[in-house]
């Protein structure tokens, strides 16, 4: 029984899949600032009574830009995958 095989991509497959890399790595980068934020960067927090806010924030934030990197990778994979699909068929 034949394995699978997945052929290179082409030069503009090549292309969006470093781009979406490059988008992911960003995304990550940019939630792993949002976590490592203290919330004393925001002022005292005994002075401020939504101080509590911030710490959510920090986490909803933080997981949708986690989500949203993953995200990227789905979608790019899910496209190109598409592609070879239509390519198949088309021959």
């Amino acid at each position: 029984m034949p394995g699978r095989v997945i052929p290179k991509p082409d030069a503009g497959a090549e292309r969006t899949i470093r781009w979406s890399r490059v988008v992911s790595y960003a995304l990550v980068v940019l939630a792993a600032i949002v976590f490592s934020m203290r919330p004393e960067l925001f002022g005292d927090p005994q002075s401020q009574p939504a101080h509590a806010l911030l710490h959510v924030w920090r986490i909803v934030v933080g997981i949708v830009l986690g989500v949203a990197a993953l995200g990227v990778q789905v979608l790019v994979g899910v496209r190109w995958r598409n592609g070879l699909r239509r390519a198949a068929a088309d021959e």
